[in-house]
């Protein structure tokens, strides 16, 4: 009788390590997965802020055309996107008609996946319907 208790005593030990180990493994590889994540996400925000941040630099006086600076905006943007890696697939212009603000958006690709950045500029103060 004792052996057989002892067996069993064994068996129960090792199905109790097997499902542990299983346990471990899967919690680690949900770590690796979630760390991973967390790394695209932080970069995908940060090159987010980057063209935000850039795009801001930019001050077009109200009393100038828009479309003609943004040419010159345009091709200033695709240097910068150039130098830090950044792969831009478009670059147009936004208008706002409630609020009258022009801005820039920048459609750019990461990790496979389509992005869009668009931060506005400046307001209109003169009424263009005139």
């Amino acid at each position: 009788m004792k052996l057989t208790e002892l067996l069993v005593s064994i068996a129960i030990f090792l199905m109790a390590s097997v499902v542990l180990t299983a346990s471990l493994v899967n919690v680690r590889s949900g770590i690796a997965k979630t760390e991973a994540a967390s790394k695209n996400a932080v970069s995908m925000l940060e090159t987010d802020a980057l063209l935000r941040k850039e795009i801001r630099k930019f001050n077009i006086p109200y009393w100038k055309n828009f479309d003609t600076e943004f040419e010159a905006i345009k091709e200033m943007l695709l240097i910068f996107c150039a130098e830090k890696g950044i792969e831009a697939t478009s670059i147009s212009s936004v208008y706002d008609t409630r609020h009258r603000m022009e801005g820039i958006k920048i459609e750019w690709k990461f990790n496979g996946k389509n992005y869009a950045s668009q931060e506005f500029i400046k307001q209109r103060i003169a009424d263009e319907k005139l």
